[in-house]
């Protein structure tokens, strides 16, 4: 069992500190994951914002396919997050962005996160999914991380641009529901002209998709009373393209 952190941390059910552990998940979790999907979607309002995984999908995973990762609390999982690699064809999300099928077979991809209700507000989403991405980006075997979000979850949105992937599409995934396809380049970042950033609100999608056809990249997000706004800047190769051509 290869721990990765250890450390205390407070339950909301009972604002007590307890001690956890973070450490890589293996296939004799699966009922365990299975329980806490089912747990934390049954109390998610807005079911657009978050995909079940199979029973199937999630073995794949905890069978070598990547990684997967939880925090325990007192044996009971309170939190995990996959990344999946390598990517098969049909499911890979880098196929929207019309990658070579050679780019392709370097993409990995971070996969449901789960925190149970009784440690929210402790940026779990975050911590677990960093944690994955520096380790995939350490072992060089992948050269890109993808993942979606949807663009009325304003904590997964926030998860994805604090590590340094952007958003690179705005489209109908799934069962049409809207997604923002983002992705970060381990090998070559695209750097972005944030000097001269715009922001536009999450639900404005015809002006997101004239933003995103015209190069540039949604990289970091805020909230106000008017709801959630994503902040744009053009990428720099992209303006250098455009002088040269």
């Amino acid at each position: 069992m290869e721990v990765i952190e250890q450390g205390q941390i407070k339950l909301r059910s009972d604002f007590k500190q307890y001690p956890y552990i973070i450490r890589l998940l293996k296939k004799s979790d699966l009922t365990a994951v299975l329980q806490l999907q089912s747990n934390v979607l049954a109390k998610v309002k807005k079911k657009d914002c978050c995909v079940p995984l199979a029973a199937e999908e999630l073995l794949l995973m905890l069978n070598g396919s990547g990684e997967s990762i939880g925090l325990f609390v007192e044996n009971q999982l309170y939190a995990k997050c996959s990344l999946l690699y390598p990517v098969g064809y049909e499911n890979n999300m880098a196929r929207e962005l019309d990658f070579s099928d050679e780019e392709l077979k370097l993409v990995s991809q971070l996969e449901l996160s789960l925190v149970h209700s009784d440690l929210r507000g402790h940026k779990l989403q975050q911590k677990l999914a960093g944690i994955l991405a520096r380790r995939a980006e350490a072992a060089k075997k992948a050269r890109y991380l993808f993942t979606t979000v949807s663009p009325y979850n304003f904590p997964s949105i926030q998860t994805v641009t604090s590590l340094g992937l952007q958003i690179a599409k705005l489209c109908k995934m799934y069962y049409g529901w809207d997604r923002y396809v983002v992705y970060k380049d381990f090998t070559n970042p695209v750097a972005l002209d944030i000097e001269n950033a715009v922001s536009l609100p999450s639900t404005a999608q015809e002006k997101q998709q004239h933003l995103l056809n015209n190069g540039y990249r949604g990289f970091s997000q805020f909230k106000d009373q008017d709801g959630i706004k994503i902040m744009y800047a053009k990428m720099r190769d992209y303006y250098e393209k455009c002088i040269s051509g």
